[in-house]
């Protein structure tokens, strides 16, 4: 029936203004009452006068023309309540699609009562499943600040609105300004309000922001120094844009920062990413004659993003002798980090050109052998990036002594660190570079080590692993399982961080499983009781002297997992303990040191050591 027929059959006393509101009332269409909520007209009944609609918690409920006229808001089609009853389908497709022009259709149709509690109650469950709504909802937050059209409240019960014009967006940004509740808040609306800086330009409003940020400051407790500083740096930034000098009182980046190697590097590893460079160009102009021995003393402990600003740094004042002696000093001392080996790996400064050689390839090895067994692994991409990269392997070899090349060789032979096909990759392609030390890979060498022969190694040493394999297969690996399981449900898995890491960590402990359960097959426990003291043996402990300074030194020399320097005790596979092995004493040893140097030493005793059987050897 269309509607000339419908309206024929209204009665003659119903008025105009009645007539014309039932008009828009007719069947099919979706409504609201202000008690029963949505609905939709069903069917007109004109023997009756009246309309029949379906609420939710009313199906089929009659009311008068006139009554109907009066009380019921027809809705649009568009309508995000209408979208939901008739195309869920489509609304869901849209939602994954638009998460911003969902939020705008509610924004639209719900006017006032679009707070973030309403939209989360209209759209969760049916449109957006409850483990997924969070992070939808903050990406849609995320593009309608960024379309910048549109007021998004601090305050979950405060509507959100479309702005009229483009020139409101400065006065908006200011008021998320105030509004902002915590520092972490007043950092993201200080970076909003930066983009609109340009509507504003005001005195009073730049003096007005900077009370803000120093009342906020003064709030954080100095325990929460990361939270201080990062708030500090985003103010200067702020200020350098609206063409006002850095702060220079006691809330500054320079007062506020510690001025020690140790801490600051603590302090940067609890800032965002994106803040550490900006601390460090700080504490740089800041800091003019302190800053050199301070950032030389970050190295040990820097990562990438740090390593690459403290470089630039010295590059930049012509220094770079300075930052290239460091940094040759710590890679002969084994005294830094994945990220930093990484970094340099991966980008080969040309400051750092002549120390891309086998010392940095054996500092390589001593700090994934050192991640190992860390609670927290960050060798993963330095490992990939050495089996992957074999110009990188090309490059460190290049030109080297064959002497070095079968050094490098023999201890990736005895190290723990690469699975069986990684080493096998590894040494063919340095094979291919030098194929003088096939003898090694292949077995025909008698002094060296195949990577298929046993270890020797203490009893205590060879529990500790089978503990840790046992911990490994029956606690660390179920509870891996329950996580992935957990972050699966979370949604979808291309944005799913959680079931990334989760999935990470599996690899994580299937490689470490695999690698104990391998170096288990290969372990020989031994007391090491009652050694062959009439030559340097395992279980021995030997006395010696050095020729030039006279100082005396005790090396013990045990199982392939008993190493511990703090006691003097190495292991058998060492470099050390492969020069002293089968010599008697009154020999004269030549020991490589760490700065690549030959240090004389003549052995004046040799003796048994007895290890504790009851305690880690």
């Amino acid at each position: 029936m269309d509607l000339e027929l419908l309206t024929a059959t209204l009665p003659e006393n119903l008025s105009p203004a009645l007539t014309e509101k039932l008009k828009a009332l007719v069947p099919g269409i979706y409504c609201l009452h202000r008690s029963w909520g949505f609905g939709q007209i069903k069917e007109w009944n004109s023997a009756s006068d009246s309309v029949h609609i379906d609420f939710k918690s009313k199906r089929g409920h009659v009311m008068q023309f006139a009554y109907a006229a009066e009380s019921l808001t027809p809705l649009a089609a568009d309508h995000i309540m209408v979208q939901k009853a008739a195309s869920l389908d489509a609304l869901r497709q849209k939602a994954k699609d638009n998460p911003a022009a969902v939020v705008d259709d509610c924004i639209r149709s719900l006017g006032p009562q679009a707070t973030a509690d309403g939209i989360h109650a209209l759209l969760s469950p049916d449109v957006i499943p409850t483990p997924e709504y969070k992070k939808w909802w903050d990406s849609a937050k995320r593009a309608l600040k960024k379309n910048g059209h549109y007021y998004v409240p601090g305050k979950k019960t405060e509507a959100l609105r479309k702005l009229d014009a483009p020139t409101a967006l400065g006065d908006s940004a200011l008021e998320h300004l105030r509004l902002a509740n915590g520092p972490k808040a007043v950092v993201t609306a200080l970076t909003g309000l930066g983009k609109y800086w340009s509507e504003i330009k005001s005195d009073t409003a730049l003096n007005e922001v900077a009370e803000i940020l120093h009342g906020t400051l003064a709030k954080v407790p100095k325990s929460q120094l990361a939270v201080q500083v990062e708030l500090s740096l985003a103010r200067d930034e702020f200020f350098a844009q609206a063409g006002r000098p850095p702060e220079t009182g006691p809330w500054a980046v320079t007062m506020l920062a510690p001025q020690n190697a140790p801490a600051l590097s603590a302090l940067l590893d609890a800032l965002p990413g994106s803040r550490q460079p900006k601390l460090l160009d700080s504490l740089r102009i800041g800091l003019p004659d302190a800053w050199p021995a301070l950032f030389l003393g970050l190295l040990p402990r820097a990562n990438g993003r740090v390593a690459e600003v403290i470089t630039e740094s010295f590059q930049a004042t012509g220094r770079e002798a300075e930052v290239h002696a460091a940094v040759n000093r710590y890679i002969r001392e084994r005294n830094i980090t994945c990220d930093f080996l990484f970094w340099l790996c991966k980008n080969r400064p040309a400051v750092y050109g002549p120390l891309i050689e086998p010392q940095l390839f054996m500092a390589i090895l001593s700090v994934l052998e050192r991640d190992q067994f860390s609670e927290i692994k960050k060798g993963t991409k330095l490992y990939e990036l050495v089996l992957s990269d074999k110009a990188l392997v090309a490059a460190i070899l290049k030109d080297s002594p064959v002497g070095d090349v079968r050094d490098i060789t023999r201890a990736i032979l005895l190290s723990p660190v690469f699975e069986e096909l990684d080493k096998r990759s590894l040494l063919a392609s340095i094979i291919k570079l030098y194929p003088e030390v096939q003898a090694m890979v292949v077995g025909d060498n008698k002094t060296a080590a195949a990577p298929e022969a046993g270890l020797i190694v203490s009893w205590p040493s060879l529990q500790r692993r089978k503990t840790e394999l046992e911990d490994l297969v029956l606690r660390q690996i179920p509870q891996n399982s329950k996580d992935i399981g957990i972050a699966r449900g979370y949604g979808d898995l291309r944005e799913n961080h959680e079931f990334k890491s989760a999935k990470e960590m599996q690899t994580i402990l299937a490689r470490r499983k695999a690698e104990l359960e391998q170096m288990l097959v290969r372990a020989q426990g031994t007391d090491f009781a009652n050694p062959d003291t009439s030559k340097v043996s395992l279980g021995t402990k030997v006395a010696l002297k050095d020729e030039v300074g006279g100082e005396e030194i005790v090396y013990i020399i045990l199982g392939a997992w008993d190493s511990d320097l703090s006691k003097g005790i190495i292991s058998y596979q060492t470099a050390v303990a492969r020069a002293l092995l089968n010599h008697t004493v009154g020999e004269r040893i030549e020991l490589s040191t760490d700065e690549g140097g030959i240090r004389h030493v003549v052995i004046e005793k040799i003796e048994p050591h007895q290890i504790d059987l009851s305690t880690p050897a």
